[in-house]
């Protein structure tokens, strides 16, 4: 088969690839004009106009690495080379089980894992890259059937030429117009969207020997005004993220300066890590970004009859979640793979394939989103504290769960397990081991106090910072 796949980021590279190894012919489309790069610092001091996300916080989480792995190997053998490394989650929690070794997370910057998969779908025989190439709707033709679905046959670009295909993969990420595209030809897609109520300012470093040498090189917290989380990544990098909410004018004003930015890092517990003693290296300035949301598409009706064949969507322009969990990524390739699946089970059956690859997103994929959503609606922060200051329902309970988890090795796993996707919390619940050892927590929960948050208030952080102007 003949597909184009319209952009080239995480979900798009890793559907060409998995595409290219079946042996089809794909073309992939990306709005955005760069040359070949030479190599990672090449790739990441690109510009990428319509991919600003790439130069955020990103997480790659341990179902990334085990897909990588299994699938894959010899591309998760050249993020090695290229200076990637893995990291343990379970280090504290006893001695090791079988099993850790799929308990890993890559480290790695995003633009760093772009270059990798590029270089390896442009390898196979098949698939080419067109950049600087727009994509403006898609091309469909009618049914035969009154009722049936439309069948997508291809792109028409923006310069009004049409470009035929037996398969039409969106990936162009959370502000691919997917609905508009397929309204176009007769097709509804509903979506549900839930505001997440952030927005991120995030800044990169070099850091001196590499945060990875810090014994907890993760470091994050929440004080309900500003959420951060400091992640290091390839070649002794380190990008700090902090999240606020977008209508606070005054704090994202403070934050948006360069030396101020750096100022909070300082005082924000967690971060303030990184700056101890000989400070990081800017690598330039912070880098906003916003309208973070989660947002859910159908591509079928109730009954799981497809609503347009020939077309699929992968990753966000699928299904987004709240990029603060650091699911993205992930799960789009776990889409990618999940397309190539259903084509290769149903090559000359387009309804089946379809309706396959939309039950596999329902099961593998729709619950992070429903998860994200609870998880937002608990104010992204499941140990948040109440009108007085404590805890309060589930997310006292929750909280306990997790000060437990830091040591507990039944519990702790589960949770790593968790937050990598590696189980869904419903699956998580299912294991009587699991529930036994959370049972056993929450008869004795005054032995697992969670701790107070610790830091500035929001007031005495923006007069720390207007000090500094002044000083």
């Amino acid at each position: 088969m003949h597909a184009i796949v319209v952009g080239a980021g995480v979900g798009g590279l890793g559907t060409a690839l998995a595409l290219g190894r079946a042996g089809h012919r794909v073309t992939v489309l990306e709005r955005d004009g760069f040359a070949p790069l030479a190599d990672v610092e090449a790739a990441f001091a690109a510009d990428r106009r319509g991919a600003p996300q790439v130069h955020q916080t990103h997480g790659f989480l341990a179902r990334l690495q085990l897909l990588l792995r299994e699938r894959f190997p010899d591309v998760f053998e050249r993020l090695l080379a290229a200076g990637c490394t893995t990291m343990a989650t379970t280090s504290a929690l006893g001695e090791p089980r079988p099993g850790d070794e799929d308990l890993r997370v890559l480290i790695v910057r995003r633009t760093t894992l772009d270059w990798v998969l590029r270089s390896a779908a442009l390898e196979q025989p098949g698939v080419e890259l067109r950049t600087g190439v727009g994509v403006a709707g898609v091309v469909a033709s009618p049914p035969t059937t009154p009722g049936d679905p439309p069948m997508v046959t291809g792109v028409r670009l923006d310069d009004g030429t049409t470009l035929e295909a037996d398969l039409v993969v969106s990936a162009g990420g959370r502000r691919a117009p997917v609905p508009e595209w397929l309204a176009a030809v007769g097709v509804d897609v509903p979506e549900t969207i839930r505001e997440s109520g952030l927005m991120y300012l995030s800044r990169w470093y070099r850091y001196p020997g590499g945060p990875q040498l810090l014994d907890d090189p993760k470091l994050g917290g929440d004080l309900g005004f500003v959420k951060f989380l400091g992640v290091p990544g390839d070649g002794d990098t380190l990008s700090v993220t902090l999240a606020i909410r977008p209508d606070d004018a005054e704090l994202r004003a403070a934050l948006s300066d360069d030396d101020r930015f750096d100022l909070a890092c300082r005082l924000l517990p967690g971060p303030s890590r990184f700056f101890e003693g000989a400070p990081p290296e800017p690598i330039g300035g912070v880098r906003p970004m916003g309208g973070l949301l989660n947002r859910l598409r159908r591509f079928v009706d109730d009954d799981g009859h497809p609503s347009v064949l020939g077309f699929h969507a992968v990753g966000d322009a699928h299904t987004t979640t709240n990029p603060l969990y650091g699911r993205g990524c992930s799960l789009a390739f776990v889409q990618a793979l999940h397309l190539a699946d259903a084509l290769a089970d149903h090559p000359d059956d387009p309804v089946a394939r379809a309706a396959a690859y939309e039950a596999a997103a329902e099961r593998d994929i729709e619950p992070w989103y429903d998860n994200a959503v609870e998880m937002d609606r608990a104010g992204a922060d499941p140990t948040g504290l109440g009108a007085d200051g404590q805890p309060t329902g589930a997310a006292k309970t929750f909280g306990t769960l997790l000060v437990a988890a830091q040591t507990d090795p039944v519990l702790g796993r589960a949770m790593v397990r968790f937050w990598n996707l590696l189980g869904t919390p419903l699956e998580i619940m299912g294991d009587p081991d699991v529930m036994a050892a959370a049972a056993a927590v929450l008869a004795e929960p005054e032995k697992y106090p969670i701790p107070p948050r610790e830091g500035p208030t929001r007031d005495e952080l923006l007069a720390a910072l207007e000090a500094a102007v002044h000083a």
